[in-house]
């Protein structure tokens, strides 16, 4: 990748790159891939760190039966991959999908950790985004540790409905889904379901849940109480 490449992106991803070696910065290159591909499957060999310069993907976790759900999400400026090389696995801890088309800079793993050893600059970022991530974990683990299920249901709905940006929105997720995201019963989630429907505030078609912007207005009113 050329200084000049550099220039062009954003102010994170040319901060980041600030200190590269010129060796390890000629050897990335930028990767184009659609919406809909995965890029990493769980457990599966890893030989980047995908730096994502553009575009959205889904990070989910991937069982034996093949059922997939989404637990992370990767926007604008983001690392993939570089937790396994700092923490010394060789395989994908998760599947991730690209959400949309995606633009990537690539970064062998070998080049990858030879960067962090002699970038401080670089290092100090990626100490920060780790934390950011370990401390927003902590907090949703805590929230679910206080907050009673309902609150959590609605919460997932209020995030689902803005990150949409649709008038009405069918939720495709199955409600074991819902509850492996939100760390709850199927139970809890179920009855969640069942109380919001029958106070008017979503509608079930088909099995699904549907949400509009008087539902969703309404939802959140009812955070505080």
């Amino acid at each position: 990748m050329r200084v000049e490449e550099i220039k062009k992106e954003s102010a994170e991803l040319q901060d980041l790159l600030r200190d590269i070696p010129d060796g390890i910065r000629e050897r990335c290159h930028i990767k184009r891939v659609s919406a809909n591909v995965n890029i990493f499957h769980k457990s599966e060999p890893m030989e980047h760190v995908y730096i994502l310069c553009e575009g959205e993907c889904d990070v989910l976790a991937e069982f034996k039966e093949g059922y997939l759900y989404v637990f992370g999400k990767a926007k604008g400026f983001q690392l993939i991959g570089e937790q396994e090389v700092l923490a010394g696995e060789t395989n994908s801890a998760a599947t991730v999908r690209t959400k949309t088309a995606c633009r990537f800079l690539l970064v062998t793993t070998e080049d990858f950790w030879e960067w962090i050893q002699h970038d401080p600059h670089a290092a100090i970022i990626l100490l920060k985004v780790l934390a950011r991530r370990l401390h927003d974990a902590s907090s949703r683990a805590g929230e679910r540790n206080y907050f009673p299920s309902i609150y959590l249901l609605k919460k997932f709905l209020l995030k689902e409905y803005v990150e949409a940006e649709q008038e009405n929105l069918r939720i495709p997720k199955a409600r074991q889904q819902i509850a492996d995201e939100l760390g709850i019963s199927l139970r809890s989630v179920q009855r969640g379901v069942d109380d919001l429907k029958r106070e008017g505030l979503i509608k079930i078609v088909k099995g699904k849940i549907i949400i509009n912007r008087t539902g969703y207005e309404n939802i959140n009113k009812t955070m505080d109480e």
